[in-house]
């Protein structure tokens, strides 16, 4: 099966994982949620199958552009919503 990268391009978490998987020597393709979008029934399955303590950085820009009341958002729907509007708000700029 073909690997799929999801991140930002300049977040340093998603530099040493493409640069790990490129010294490896392994294929992958790179997609920048923020370029590239990203539907409701990815981010669906990501947090039926990633724990939410894993799927959110906590301690990147995007987390503390956040508001305190986003940032207590804890219904899954409301995390799709939310991640679906910072997708959409970077790809615009």
């Amino acid at each position: 099966s073909s690997i799929i990268l999801y991140g930002i391009k300049n977040c340093g978490s998603v530099k040493k994982t493409r640069g790990w998987l490129d010294r490896h020597l392994i294929k992958y393709t790179f997609h920048d949620f923020r370029v590239d979008g990203i539907k409701k029934s990815t981010i669906n399955e990501f947090l039926k199958n990633i724990d939410i303590k894993i799927l959110i950085n906590k301690r990147g820009t995007s987390w503390r552009k956040l508001s305190n009341r986003e940032k207590k958002t804890s219904t899954k729907s409301e995390i799709i919503d939310l991640t679906m509007v910072a997708a959409a708000e970077d790809g615009a700029k």
